[in-house]
């Protein structure tokens, strides 16, 4: 676990419990510069960019006050798509269980999932898809 405890980003996780007004006494530059490195940040500016927001642009990249504000409602839609993962990986897990030719517990399909090895064009996830529309 040292490489997740490494990661200055990992702070995020542990601050769902502290009120987010204090969160600003917890995240120093490096941790904020890390959140403005990581590739969904680079998405979601781009997007800004797009829209043609560049207030919000510079404000995300140069005010560190500013992007601790946004911090929560960020937590929050990864707490909620980690959510939506896991329940995805269950269902995978119980159709698998259904009689497919490879069947895969739930620690292999859930690390699967996050390396990038079952997506849904994968032979796995086709074959479930294939059984549930047998049986509907």
């Amino acid at each position: 676990m040292c490489h997740f405890y490494a990661n200055p980003v990992s702070v995020l996780l542990g601050l769902s419990s502290v009120d987010p007004e204090l969160w600003h006494n917890y995240l120093t530059a490096t941790h904020l510069n890390a959140i403005r490195s990581l590739p969904s940040m680079r998405n979601y500016v781009e997007g800004k960019l797009a829209e043609k927001d560049t207030e919000e642009v510079k404000s995300i990249l140069f005010d560190n006050g500013y992007l601790v504000s946004l911090l929560p409602q960020f937590v929050d839609l990864l707490e909620q798509q980690a959510k939506e993962l896991r329940e995805a990986v269950i269902v995978l897990v119980k159709l698998s269980e259904c009689g497919v030719k490879t069947r895969r517990n739930l620690g292999d399909l859930y690390l699967g999932v996050l390396m990038g090895e079952v997506t849904s064009q994968s032979p796995f996830v086709r074959e479930l898809l294939q059984l549930q529309r047998q049986y509907m």
